[in-house]
């Protein structure tokens, strides 16, 4: 598989893994299967910089 197409689908994974699961546990799914992508902190304030603090704690909520 070509390296670019294997990055599409890698991100679009993690896309679709934010967006049914939220950050937090998006993290720990990605914990349980050992697979990281660097600074997971960085990652987690890419995806909320534009929430408000509500939509953020929506997301962590249980």
């Amino acid at each position: 598989m070509k390296t670019e197409l294997a990055e599409d689908i890698f991100e679009e994974g993690i896309e679709t893994l934010y967006e049914k699961l939220g950050p937090i546990k998006a993290i720990k799914f990605f914990q349980l299967v050992g697979v990281t992508r660097g600074d997971t902190l960085k990652e987690i304030e890419e995806k909320t910089e534009k929430m408000s603090k509500e939509e953020v704690l929506k997301l962590i909520q249980p």
